[in-house]
């Protein structure tokens, strides 16, 4: 390649360096849309014809019978059915004359004008016949569009891959076996086939992945979900049966300064909303919980019995079981990072009263395991039966008590993959993209709110025995944290404007350089065209740069794929040793598939393994020459921390949000990329009463923002029961506006529903795909943002076995040189 080398970056501080390439694969082949596009051009075009006929036509007929009225006078009934005709004819009726009217009607206008007459009837009876054919065609279309649909539902793999999505759905609503007569049961299937054929974001087969340059083996990783595990822990920890099994871990209590002369205490719990699941921690004043667990000062991990002996009174589980529910203590997971954490559960309560018995817990794991091994039916079966073993573990039964999907899989793709390292032309604009991006990354302000705190306690060049403490001092939870809260609002205004030297500071060893995730499509007819440069690069999507969107993928992509992530990590923290964080590995399956790319630096609750550090091995340290700061060993050598959550890290909470920061304090502000959340303030600051046409914008070869289109909801053509009628509303609508027959639609709203934040295709020119997308439209949204399908469906130069094309987009993970100099 060019300019992105895996050479050690270039002097040039605009430049990239380019890390690995993920490969995202659509499930099935683009074509399986095919059949949803009506094949009516040709009779829509002879309707629209005879329409425009009609509108020629109309304003001579209505003039000559305008013109008549005064002359009928001693004619009542004439000028009756005359006038009735001229209502028709603004109805683009036929005039309704009998035989006798025509003929005393010869009397009273020209031979000319009753030929116009006569040709208007005509003219109608022709648009009817033309409208019948269209009708016709579209009937046919529905039943060829339904078919088609059936059709992919005997594709093995997007049977599998549903089972997975959405078991409930095969099992009891068989859509493999019946029609589609249920609007719902088709707006289900037309968006999980147009979820599969389009999109790429990676979830069972539905989207595959695969490392660019080789052949995937089709492998899967299949588990079953963290969540399960940790609601088991839960629910044996408040068994005054199972209790004993376990250890406890009190709540981490540090000195709060002169603001909480009592200390300051992590308060963490469960978490789970719209189906997914994280561990909040809450900084909060530690005087309630130090009668309790002053005892246990400056320990991690004490017995059940210690706990009793503490708590004491008559009834000391009761005491204990209170601890437990308000987040005083919390039970130690016996499982380790990267090991399932079911079995050791099942081997802790064997031979045990336990509320869950072994077999379950046993049973639990198997079947999710395994689910890879099964067919369709095994596949769903497998989720339901996990569902009714596990339906009691949850503390709270209520809505959002469990997780939404109770079976995780992963699939690697099996199709041959190009290596992009070996096109210079998309290495070149990668270059191009990245100069664009550079100034646009800034060092957070909350890193600034981090420096200006650890001065004002250490000093210039002071040094931190306790980074946990100070942490944790910094987000004690109160009514606000001025220093933080205008540091996230100063972050806020500078993702608008313009970073200026902000782009430029520097950083410690412990932080990321500047990096970026970039996630981009190519639009080719096939790759040959990609190895001359005539191809356009599409940018879907900026994340982070260090390696989270890839770490996930880790178990199924096997060691080449992580020892290409290590390499690339390895040059980012140059110099230094490295250390993952990943949050959340006990209770959140993607984060527990993200973790064991490196050794970790542990937060308090995390699953430990070996080699693993925790924030009391360290000390964080002040440079003053650069105003920066980092973490050491014991022995005063830095080393790196590389945030690898799939979760941005953005999402993280309290101290472990500033930990977060410390590790990658780069936000990209770029608005170079076509991702309709990160632009919605925007989008709904220009959207209106009037369709608002956005061009698209293009650098060279590198499309950073497709055309799209700001459309009241109103402006759209209802959906009317005559398909006829609506398909030339649909097109009339099109040609009005300039819009293309396939565009994707995405909901613009302050606030979307978790539905409502993932765009659909639809097809402007079919009356079903219109249907379902009506549907889909959540009863607040107001306007819609219309965007143009770039590449178009047949505009992949990625092809299966079969020669069929297959929507691709790829990922790549690029850095830049660390600033020089020091800080403000």
């Amino acid at each position: 390649m060019t300019a992105i080398t895996t050479a050690p970056a270039s002097a040039d501080p605009l430049l990239p360096l380019a890390g690995p390439f993920l490969v995202r694969v659509a499930g099935l082949d683009s074509s399986a849309l095919d059949a949803v596009v009506p094949r009516v051009a040709e009779e829509l075009a002879a309707v629209r014809s005879a329409e425009r006929r009609l509108d020629t036509h109309a304003g001579p007929v209505i003039d000559v019978l305008f013109g008549l009225v005064p002359k009928l006078d001693d004619d009542v009934p004439l000028r009756r059915e005359v006038l009735a005709g001229k209502r028709r004819v603004n109805r683009r009726a036929e005039l309704g004359w009998g035989t006798g009217t025509r003929e005393r009607l010869r009397a009273r206008i020209s031979a000319g004008d009753v030929n116009l007459v006569a040709e208007w009837d005509e003219l109608i009876r022709s648009r009817g016949e033309l409208m019948a054919e269209l009708t016709g065609a579209l009937a046919r279309h529905r039943a060829s569009a339904l078919e088609g649909l059936r059709e992919v539902l005997r594709d093995k793999g997007f049977l599998e891959s549903l089972a997975i999505a959405a078991p409930d759905w095969i099992r009891y609503g068989r859509p493999h076996e019946r029609g589609f007569d249920n609007p719902r049961e088709l707006q289900t299937l037309y968006s999980y086939v147009a979820r599969a054929a389009l999109k790429t974001s990676p979830f069972s087969g539905l989207t595959t992945v695969g490392l660019g340059g080789r052949r995937g083996s089709g492998r899967s990783g299949n588990r079953t979900s963290a969540t399960v595990a940790y609601l088991a822990l839960l629910r044996l920890a408040r068994s005054e049966t199972t209790a004993p099994l376990l250890d406890y871990r009190p709540a981490v209590i540090r000195d709060g300064g002169a603001g909480e002369p009592a200390g300051v205490l992590v308060h963490s719990e469960l978490v789970l909303a719209e189906g997914t699941v994280w561990r909040q921690d809450r900084v909060v004043e530690a005087d309630h919980a130090l009668r309790w667990i002053s005892g246990f000062a400056g320990r991690d991990r004490v017995s059940y019995r210690e706990v009793l002996e503490a708590v004491g009174g008559q009834r000391p589980f009761a005491r204990f079981r209170r601890l437990l529910d308000s987040g005083v203590i919390h039970p130690v997971v016996p499982w380790r990072r990267c090991e399932a954490p079911l079995p050791v559960l099942a081997d802790l309560v064997r031979g045990t009263e336990s509320e869950i018995p072994a077999d379950d817990l046993a049973l639990a794991h198997d079947l999710g395991a395994r689910s890879g091994d099964g067919d369709v039916a095994a596949r769903a079966a497998a989720g339901a039966r996990i569902a009714k073993v596990t339906e009691g573990w949850a503390i709270r039964q209520e809505a959002g008590g469990r997780p939404s999907g109770l079976v995780y899989e992963d699939r690697e793709t099996d199709l041959e993959l190009p290596d992009p390292r070996l096109f210079s032309a998309v290495g070149d604009d990668l270059s191009a993209l990245g100069a664009k991006i550079r100034p646009k990354l800034f060092r957070s302000h909350v890193y600034d709110f981090l420096l200006e705190r650890f001065v004002a306690e250490f000093g210039a060049g002071g040094c931190c025995v306790d980074p946990l403490g100070f942490l944790m001092r910094q987000m004690v939870e109160r009514d606000s944290n001025p220093g933080y809260d205008m540091a996230t609002a100063a972050d806020q205004r500078t993702r608008t404007g313009d970073p200026g030297e902000r782009a430029w500071l520097p950083v410690g060893p412990t932080s990321a350089p500047p990096n970026a995730g970039v996630m981009f499509q190519l639009e080719a007819d096939s790759y040959e065209a990609v190895l001359a440069g005539g191809h356009r690069l599409v940018v879907n999507n900026f994340g982070a740069g260090t390696g989270g969107m890839f770490a996930r993928f880790r178990g199924l992509l096997g060691e080449e794929f992580s020892a290409r992530l290590a390499e690339h990590i390895a040059r980012c923290w140059s110099g230094v040793p490295c250390r993952e964080l990943v949050p959340w590995t006990e209770c959140n399956t993607a984060q527990a598939e993200c973790a064991g790319i490196l050794p970790p630096l542990l937060v308090p609750g995390e699953l430990t393994t070996s080699g693993a550090s925790t924030l009391d091995d360290t000390v964080l340290v002040h440079d003053a020459g650069t105003n920066t700061l980092s973490l050491c060993d014991r022995a005063g050598a830095p080393f790196g921390l590389a945030y690898l959550g799939l979760v941005p890290q953005h999402l993280t909470h309290s101290y472990v949000r500033l930990l977060a920061v410390l590790a990658d304090p780069w936000i990209n502000a770029s608005q170079d990329c076509d991702y309709t959340l990160d632009k919605m303030p925007q989008l709904l600051r220009r959207a209106g009463q009037d369709v608002v046409s956005l061009p698209r914008t293009q650098l060279d070869r590198v499309v950073i923002g497709r055309a799209s289109w700001l459309v009241p909801v109103d402006a759209i053509p209802p959906a009317v029961a005559d398909d006829a009628a609506f398909a030339l509303a649909l097109r009339e609508f099109r040609d009005r506006h300039g819009l293309p027959g396939e565009v994707f639609a995405h909901q613009l709203s302050v606030f979307p529903g978790v539905g409502a934040r993932k765009p659909m295709w639809i097809s402007l020119d079919s009356p079903l795909s219109m249907r379902v997308f009506r549907q889909w439209l959540e009863t607040g949204t107001r306007h819609v943002r219309l965007v143009e399908v770039l590449p178009s469906r047949t505009g992949h130069p990625q092809r299966d076995d079969d020669g069929r094309r297959r929507v691709t987009e790829y990922v790549t993970l690029l850095s830049w040189p660390r600033p020089a100099g020091r800080s403000r």
